[in-house]
């Protein structure tokens, strides 16, 4: 746009600059449409709630993780009937079961707790994560519970 003062030359908004200093060029168009804003970040009782949610669940899921990694520990108990007649005992796989297994579940627990919080602090939904977290700690204890029913056979 010659003849404006202050004017670059470049095309591009009247007046437009770069915030980088020593630059003329033009700004980059952003569009409303992409990127952060697009999104519509959460508030006011929403935010609360979940925050409230979230919270809470990953209050029970450390809690449930807890009860896990300890009742997992405990499953090593199942190796004393090996000694009875016609029993038969896999002690790699019991005790794969015995010392992974809470390993495991806090490594859910710490991962649903991150995404967790990172999820809080770009203001998107986070209770979903808690809640998966719960179900992946359930799920880890299950996992842990079939194999080691299969780690140890009863004979008649």
């Amino acid at each position: 746009m010659p003849g404006r003062s202050g004017s670059s030359g470049h095309a591009g908004a009247a007046g437009s600059r770069s915030s980088v200093p020593g630059t003329d060029g033009p700004r980059p168009a952003r569009s409303a449409s992409t990127g952060r804003e697009a999104r519509r970040p959460l508030v006011g009782g929403r935010r609360v709630a979940d925050l409230v949610a979230a919270i809470a669940l990953l209050t029970i899921t450390t809690a449930v993780a807890v009860a896990a990694g300890w009742g997992i520990v405990f499953l090593s108990l199942a190796f004393h009937s090996c000694s009875a007649p016609g029993n038969r005992c896999d002690v790699t796989l019991g005790g794969l079961v015995v010392y992974a297994g809470p390993v495991v579940v806090a490594l859910v627990v710490v991962l649903a707790v991150l995404f967790a919080v990172v999820r809080m602090a770009r203001r998107r939904l986070a209770w979903p994560i808690a809640l998966a977290g719960l179900v992946a700690v359930v799920a880890v204890f299950s996992a842990a519970l079939l194999l080691m029913g299969s780690a140890v056979t009863h004979g008649i």
